[in-house]
Parts: C-alpha cells; structure tokens; sequence
C-alpha cells in the first residue's frame, strides 16, 4: 500500500496548520489529488478539521473535489476500538487550542514558542491512528532508528507501568529532534523529548529546569515536566510524578 512519507507528513501537518504560503497550499492539493497515501494520511484530520470549524476556528481551504476524495479515503469509522477513541478525545482537545494559546500567561518560566510546540506535537501523533513513525516495544530497536533517522544518539527508557509504542521525528524550535512514544495504564499517552544536545530546546528546557526537576501546563492543559540536566521533556496529561519517574529513568 501506497503510503505517505515522513517530508510530507511535516508538509501536510504544516497544511492543516495553516502554517504554509498560496504556492505551497496548492502544490499540497495537486500532491493528495494524485497521492493515496497522503490523501489517507491527510483523512485522520477530518475529524479534527469538523470539530475546529465547529468552534469557529480558522481552517484551511479546500477544493470540493479533493475534500471529497480525502472524505472518501477515511478510515471507517468503529466505535468499539479504544484507541480510535482516544484519538476523538484528544482531538476534541485541541479545538480549544487557538484561544488557549492566546490566553495562557506567558510569565510561567518556560518559552512559551516550546511548550507550544511540545503539546502540538504530541497531541497531534496520538491524535493519529498510528502515533509513531517507527513502531517497536524494543528499546534498543527505536534508538537504532533515532539514531539513524535523527542524526545522534539517545537513551530509550524502559517506563514502569508504560508501553513503549515507538519514536516519532519532529522540530523544536526549528530542529529536527527525536521523541519517544508511550502509553501508560488505563491508556493515556506520554511524550518523551529528547532534543538535540546543546540545541536551543535543550538549553531552554534546562534552563526552565533550573536546579531541579521542574513542571509547568501548557497552553491546551498537558502537563509539560522538565529533568535538571539533559534537556529532556515528558508531556502527558499523567500527574507530574508519573512524568518525573519517567524522566528520572534517564543517566543524568
């Protein structure tokens, strides 16, 4: 089966963001008219899109004729999979986000670009029916392909009470960085960040640390938790203890 490669995931999450120029919006449309797999990958944002536009946000445009194409190449929906669920969930989640963003104080310690960019996401890969682009519980598996993929080395924690599903790349503060995917019992997700060594997340995050482990909540509500040394980060609607543990598996 046809499938969408990691670059146009990054162009078509950038799309649905509103985040790219005319030129680029129509390239993106010529692109899903003639790709299957982008287009399937562009369908797990309808609901998302629906429930956006329910709230009056802002949402891109889109032909007729390729919404009904990426309509038609949705996934069916099945209400007894859990996981689809969840996906609904924090979907429903990020409908708040435009005026959450806005009205989140910006006094808290930690750049709020960061934290804006930790909760997206996050809470976009989860929103996904397949969260990681490498999927594998074998902790030495994912930090192969992090290292292979990303361009450096990471630890992958083994979590107590939490499932390893995988690793995703994303970009924080412009840098392409790894992240690490869980899901804890009872099913609610958590995000490790593991940026790149001496880049500006990773000052940022130590920085915000400071002496200590150290927590804050992001503009939609996720709680965002900080290890003093390393620059790594979890975010998680989890307690920050769950999140602290997790980091704490980490060699300083």
């Amino acid at each position: 089966m046809e499938a969408c490669s990691p670059q146009w995931q990054e162009r078509l999450s950038a799309w649905f963001d509103g985040e790219v120029q005319a030129h680029e919006h129509q390239a993106v449309e010529h692109h899903l008219a003639r790709c299957a797999g982008c287009a399937r990958e562009a369908a797990r944002y309808a609901s998302l899109r629906q429930a956006l536009k329910a709230e009056g946000a802002a949402e891109a445009r889109v032909s007729p004729a390729l919404e009904e194409r990426v309509t038609r190449l949705a996934p069916r929906p099945r209400p007894s999979f859990p996981r689809r669920r969840l996906a609904a969930g924090l979907a429903a989640a990020l409908t708040s986000v435009g005026v959450l963003w806005t009205s989140w104080p910006s006094g808290l310690g930690m750049n709020e670009a960061l934290a804006m960019d930790l909760e997206r996401h996050h809470l976009k890969a989860f929103s996904r029916v397949t969260p990681c682009e490498f999927e594998s519980s074998d902790p030495a598996e994912v930090k192969a392909w992090v290292e292979r993929e990303v361009g450096y080395a990471v630890e992958v924690p083994v979590v107590p009470g939490a499932t390893l599903l995988g690793a995703r790349r994303c970009r924080l503060h412009g840098k392409l960085s790894a992240s690490l995917l869980y899901r804890h019992e009872g099913g609610k997700a958590m995000t490790l960040f593991l940026p790149l060594p001496g880049s500006d997340a990773a000052r940022e995050a130590a920085r915000f640390a400071g002496d200590g482990p150290r927590c804050t909540q992001g503009p939609v509500g996720e709680r965002i938790c900080v290890a003093p040394r390393g620059g790594a980060l979890a975010v998680s609607e989890l307690e920050p203890a769950v999140l602290l543990a997790a980091l704490a598996r980490l060699a300083p």
